[in-house]
């Protein structure tokens, strides 16, 4: 009888234990989502139009958005001859984009991921948010010019069909650049993820000279 009672005992303390051990695992508070209404990326345009020269030639690229993204990036790998843009709080729409190529774009490959912005910072629950990543293929590295007018980020450059031309039309830096573009609000663990600055320093304004004072009234007391 007495093994019997110490057997019933210690299952109840078994089945007590348990349910403590699960509800401790369903009070904890789930990974943080992201809150932010994603923007949707529905196509990629390539187009070139006539420059100064016969053989100059302007190139834009078009990302054509359903809404906007929260902030981007773009990133030049000159090493791997590679042109980067990174959509943050971004997924893609329904219907495939081909690649394209003009150049000296010879292609691009779409990649999309979650990132937890928080993995970096210990204690932090983790923050997910839908990132879409676009690789170009280049030949060589132009210089960019990057706008964006509400749901249409673009980006545009010169170029050459004259090989014999093509050393002055691209870029001749050999550090890799790149530049974070904000275009809302963000977490704070966010926008440290995002700000990597490589920035050439910016000369100073001129030295102030003595302030002229000829125009300022002159006060004289009565003899």
């Amino acid at each position: 009888m007495k093994s019997a009672i110490t057997q019933l005992t210690r299952q109840i303390w078994m089945a007590f234990l348990g349910a403590a051990f699960f509800a401790c695992i369903e009070a904890q508070p789930p990974a943080a989502e992201n809150a932010i209404q994603n923007a949707v990326l529905e196509g990629i345009q390539l187009s070139a139009e006539k420059g100064e020269t016969e053989d100059e030639k302007l190139v834009t690229c078009y990302f054509i958005f359903r809404d906007k993204p929260t902030s981007y990036f773009y990133d030049l790998k000159r090493k791997e001859n590679k042109l980067i843009f990174e959509f943050n709080d971004t997924e893609m729409g329904s219907s495939p984009i081909p690649s394209q190529s003009e150049a000296p774009i010879s292609g691009f490959e779409i990649e999309k991921k979650r990132v937890d912005y928080n993995k970096d910072i210990k204690g932090l629950m983790p923050e997910w948010h839908d990132v879409v990543i676009v690789t170009f293929d280049v030949e060589a590295i132009p210089t960019i010019t990057v706008n964006d007018q509400y749901n249409i980020i673009t980006f545009s450059y010169k170029w050459t069909t004259d090989q014999a031309k093509v050393e002055l039309y691209a870029q001749k830096e050999k550090r890799n650049l790149v530049l974070p573009i904000s275009l809302g609000a963000v977490g704070v663990a966010g926008v440290a993820t995002l700000i990597v600055y490589l920035v050439q320093p910016e000369e100073g304004p001129p030295a102030l000279g003595d302030i002229p004072v000829d125009d300022l009234p002159k006060h004289e007391f009565p003899k």
